[in-house]
C-alpha cells in the first residue's frame, strides 16, 4: 500500500518533472539559449552608428564599433564574427573587395551591407562578392533586428550543419 503510493508520487513528480522540461524547450528551443551574436559594425560616426548602439544594448547582442574598414585582420578562425555590418559608404569604390575578403573567411560570416541606395544591380553584385543582405541607410530599428535575427539563425544553422551534435548521429 504506502510503498506502492510513494512510487506512484515519484512517478507522477518524474513525469511531471519530464512534462515541463519539454514544455520548456518547445517554448526556448536549444538554438535560442546560444549566447548574444557577436557582431562587428564597420559604421562611421553618425546617427546609424548611435541606432546600432542602442539596438544592441537592447537586443543583448555583443557588438564591436570600428570605422576603419582596409586592413581587417583577425588573428584566428574564432575572431571573425558571425555578423558583420559594413556600410558600403566607408569605401565606396572598394566596398565588393572588403565583403569579397570578409566572405572568405571561416567559418564565414554574414555580411550586411548599408547603403544609401539598394536597387537589383548592387544586389546582385553583393551576392557575386559573397555578401548575404542589404539594408538602406539611414537604417530602420525593425529592419536591422530583422537582418541580424535572419543572419545569426543562419549563421548557426551553418555550423550545426558543419558538426553535427554526437546526439544526431
Amino acid at each position: 500500500g504506502r510503498c506502492m503510493e510513494r512510487v506512484i508520487d515519484q512517478w507522477r513528480a518524474l513525469v511531471y518533472g519530464l512534462e515541463r522540461l519539454l514544455a520548456s524547450r518547445r517554448l526556448h528551443p536549444a538554438g535560442a539559449r546560444q549566447k548574444a551574436p557577436r557582431i562587428l559594425a564597420l559604421v562611421p560616426q553618425g546617427p546609424d552608428r548611435l541606432l546600432l548602439q542602442t539596438i544592441s544594448r537592447d537586443a543583448g547582442w555583443a557588438l564591436t564599433l570600428s570605422e576603419t574598414a582596409p586592413g581587417i585582420a583577425f588573428g584566428c578562425q574564432s575572431d571573425t564574427p558571425p555578423i558583420i555590418i559594413y556600410d558600403r559608404e566607408l569605401s565606396p569604390r572598394h566596398w565588393g573587395e572588403m565583403v569579397r575578403d570578409l566572405a572568405r573567411k571561416s567559418p564565414r560570416p554574414y555580411v550586411i551591407l548599408l547603403s544609401p541606395n539598394a536597387d537589383t544591380n548592387l544586389w546582385d553584385e553583393l551576392q557575386r562578392v559573397g555578401g548575404s543582405d542589404i539594408l538602406r541607410t539611414p537604417i530602420n530599428r525593425d529592419k536591422i533586428l530583422r537582418a541580424v535575427k535572419r543572419a545569426w539563425l543562419l549563421w548557426r544553422n551553418q555550423q550545426q550543419v558543419r558538426s553535427p551534435s554526437p546526439h544526431s548521429l
